[in-house]
């Protein structure tokens, strides 16, 4: 027997303010959380008899859970107390496992939906596997050292760029994994690591290396969010015209354009692009390529949005411009609202994520405006911005660095 074991109790803090309320696994690609991408796939395409979920045993977690119980009794929950790390979080699991042989994942990985077809081929063949995916910069992620064909260790994060086959979360290994994973010591930086673990199971076990060829994406930071959303709107996302145009409205490229929504006259949208259902966008707006509008969205007259996530109830009603950039939930943006998503130098883009910089290796990208956050007009938001839930940018302001949940920028 083989289970399918789904890691979904991260907190996902360096996805923020994107998972200040929503728990990462629910972070929603096209319309759908990240996990239901995974948990579809598995269920659909076999391999396995049972999916394990662990999460974690707050309110997040207990979200996740509520979520996931549509999959009815194919789906089994496990709970991790604390946060010690990947190790840790699969032992959680070892109950619900029991003597099974088990394939692990992330919950926070995007792959094309065929990955799961494949993924059900390699199961039946019943050997230790682990998924690598090849990239230019090896650098954020764990490095796959191989020989012939075989993983011979993990180099966590190397210190140097490097083009190397990295770790994409998925790995497949027999029970007596588990005695591996117990046997795992806190790592520098003070967490069980299960790639620790994979390492010394690979020394006594032939463990192959399946080099992925197709989509994937670690949904990281918010600059990979949008990577992922833009593929699925230009390869997952299909056509489809079920609400209003009027006349006098271009559209070039593939649209989808859900029921209610309404497209007013004078626009001109370059697709792929998702407006969903009861969305008003127009007059005279300006939809650019990989542009998706959730639903109940008002896009208005003069808007120009572009490469952007724009979720359920948010707005920009006039006169603004959002690209390379995620607007949450509920979010209303005054008119002459302007994100700037290019620095004047043109050099790379840094945000700061959890006190530290970080490079988003782009030269274009935009900002992050958190659930229920209020702009006045004319404000201007700096490239790679991150502006917390419920924050309020008052009329003519200039947003340089950060806002905190909940703050206000109004002068004292």
């Amino acid at each position: 027997m083989t289970v399918a074991v789904l890691l979904c109790a991260g907190r996902g803090t360096r996805l923020w303010p994107v998972t200040s309320s929503t728990p990462k696994a629910l972070v929603r690609i096209m319309g759908k959380p990240i996990v239901d991408w995974i948990a579809q796939g598995i269920a659909e395409s076999g391999g396995v008899e049972k999916i394990i979920v662990v999460v974690s045993g707050d309110d997040a977690g207990r979200e996740v859970e509520g979520h996931l119980k549509r999959f009815g009794s194919k789906v089994e929950f496990a709970v991790q107390r604390k946060q010690l790390g990947t190790a840790d979080a699969v032992l959680a699991a070892a109950k619900a496992i029991g003597g099974s042989d088990f394939l692990v994942i992330n919950a926070d990985t995007f792959f094309q939906p065929s990955f799961y077809r494949t993924l059900a081929v390699r199961l039946r063949g019943k050997q230790p596997f682990i998924v690598g995916k090849k990239v230019d910069d090896a650098s954020p992620y764990g490095l796959l050292q191989t020989v012939r064909g075989k993983l011979a260790g993990i180099v966590e994060k190397p210190e140097e760029k490097t083009a190397g086959v990295i770790n994409t979360g998925v790995y497949y290994c027999r029970n007596d994994f588990l005695q591996a994973l117990r046997s795992v010591k806190k790592s520098a930086r003070g967490e069980l690591e299960a790639t620790e673990a994979l390492g010394k199971y690979a020394k006594s076990n032939a463990v192959e290396v399946l080099e992925y060829d197709g989509y994937w994406n670690d949904i990281g930071y918010f600059w990979n969010y949008l990577d992922a959303s833009a593929f699925a709107l230009e390869h997952v996302m299909r056509e489809g015209r079920e609400g209003a145009i009027e006349s006098f409205v271009n559209v070039k490229g593939k649209l989808f354009l859900g029921k209610g929504a309404v497209v007013k006259s004078g626009t001109y949208i370059e697709g792929p692009a998702y407006i969903g259902d009861n969305c008003t966008v127009g007059p005279s707006a300006y939809i650019r390529p990989h542009s998706f509008l959730e639903g109940d969205n008002h896009v208005g007259n003069s808007t120009e949005i572009k490469n952007s996530i724009i979720l359920r109830g948010a707005n920009a009603a006039h006169l603004s411009y959002v690209a390379d950039s995620i607007i949450c939930e509920e979010v209303n943006l005054g008119g002459g609202t302007i994100v700037a998503n290019l620095r004047f130098d043109e050099a790379e883009i840094p945000a700061e994520i959890k006190g530290e910089r970080v490079s988003s290796r782009k030269r274009k990208l935009g900002a992050v405006i958190g659930k229920g956050a209020k702009t006045g007009v004319n404000v201007s938001i700096n490239c790679g911005v991150l502006i917390g839930e419920r924050c309020r940018v008052h009329p003519h302001s200039y947003v340089l660095r950060n806002m905190e949940d909940g703050s206000d920028n109004s002068a004292k």
